[in-house]
């Protein structure tokens, strides 16, 4: 159960501090919040526009600034277990940065409206870490946590090697429990000993995120992410796709050709989104479209909740204001409602916001609550599972939509 630790040397505590300075919007993780983030819906999870570079940049800052960052990598398999199991899809909503790994992902968006420039695979940010030049007492101090046998001793000996810009600080395989007793004081206690900048999990995606969202608290290193097939493919067990057929969105047959038991979890995903497509695709082309009525809201405060009457199209064009809106109320006491009574289109930008929205008044334990809403709102939100009770007499009407969902997948 003792990691084996690769460095013990202990780095002063101005190494954070002289990370060059990073300018972008990425970057500037101290003076931001999550009503900042340019965040976006796809089918109900958010994902960020951020390429490898700006996610490289974001990972950077917050250890300079030594602030937390969580991130997620969502790809298919993400989404569907998103919308199965609510737990899975709070551990999304609560990750500080959710970056598109998956290119049906990048497709889906697309066709909904969301302008995704590329794909930002986990390995890909991994990879543009360790390919930077390596400067004495400026490398990201890196620990594996899990992979299979040996796999993570060999990418610590690997990153090591290279001495770029990664630099392993040590390595644990806590075995296959489950994610309680891998969370127990003395594992804790090893991984934080080696003064890592990064914790990289690799448990499998579902105990793997469970363990970040349940331990992340207690981790000393800024960054945490599972990242699971990094750990293989630095440690050279499993060759990564050839660039060219990453392009073509065939990295999955790749995948199989290296794991041939990846097929079943790749079918039985194929299978829910397919599923899921025929139900809810049409609602979710529902977010296209150019704002033609500019987006308002007005913000009052009336028996202990915030009440949010918005009009006009609720679009990207519209975001700042929106935005502004949101983070107040977030800051309030008691419940959140939205009145869409008179909003016309809404995107998937908006429909982003609105779940951070709800990570935000849920963190304090109040509800977001809906009024208002056509039956193309319904349409729109059912598409993205996002079932929030209403205020007024609908509330039966939107239980449907939630036990039409979970059918669908």
């Amino acid at each position: 159960m003792q990691p084996m630790i690769v460095s013990k040397e202990k780095q002063p505590d101005s190494v954070s501090k002289d990370l060059p300075h990073l300018s972008g919007d990425v970057a500037r993780q101290a003076d931001r919040d999550d009503f900042d983030r340019d965040v976006w819906s796809i089918f109900g999870m958010p994902v960020d526009l951020a390429t490898a570079p700006e996610a490289v940049q974001a990972i950077e800052t917050a250890v300079r600034d030594r602030q937390p960052l969580s991130f997620v990598t969502p790809n298919v398999n993400f989404l569907v277990r998103c919308l199965r199991d609510s737990t899975a899809r709070r551990e999304i909503i609560n990750a500080d940065l959710s970056l598109i790994d998956g290119a049906p992902l990048v497709a889906l968006g697309r066709l909904a409206g969301v302008p995704i420039r590329e794909r930002c695979a986990g390995s890909d940010v991994f990879n543009a870490l360790r390919l930077r030049p390596g400067f004495p007492g400026r490398r990201l101090k890196v620990f594996f946590f899990g992979g299979r046998e040996g796999a993570a001793q060999a990418a610590a000996e690997a990153v090591n090697k290279e001495a770029r810009g990664v630099e392993a600080v040590g390595f644990l395989n806590p075995g296959n429990g489950d994610v309680a007793s891998m969370s127990d004081d003395e594992t804790i206690a090893a991984v934080n000993a080696a003064g890592a900048d990064f914790v990289l999990v690799a448990l499998g995606a579902a105990k793997g995120q469970r363990w970040i969202d349940v331990n992340r608290g207690r981790l000393n290193a800024p960054v945490v992410a599972h990242l699971g097939a990094v750990v293989d493919f630095t440690a050279g067990t499993i060759a990564r796709a050839p660039r060219w057929i990453s392009r073509c969105g065939l990295e999955w047959a790749w995948r199989i050709k290296e794991e041939p038991t990846l097929w079943r979890r790749y079918w039985d995903d194929g299978v829910a989104l397919a599923r899921l497509l025929v139900k809810f695709g049409p609602g979710a082309l529902l977010t296209r479209g150019e704002a033609q009525a500019p987006a308002q809201c007005r913000r009052e405060r009336t028996r202990g909740e915030t009440l949010l009457e918005l009009s006009g199209d609720l679009t990207v064009a519209g975001r700042d204001l929106i935005r502004k809106e949101f983070r107040a109320a977030s800051r309030e006491t008691g419940d959140v409602v939205l009145d869409l009574s008179g909003a016309n289109g809404l995107d998937a930008s908006f429909l982003g916001l609105v779940l951070m929205l709800e990570k935000a008044v849920t963190a304090r334990g109040a509800a977001l609550r809906m009024t208002g809403l056509s039956a193309r709102h319904r349409r729109i939100l059912a598409a993205h599972a996002m079932h929030y009770p209403e205020k007024a007499v609908l509330g039966d009407e939107i239980d449907r939509d939630r036990d039409s969902f979970a059918a669908a997948v």
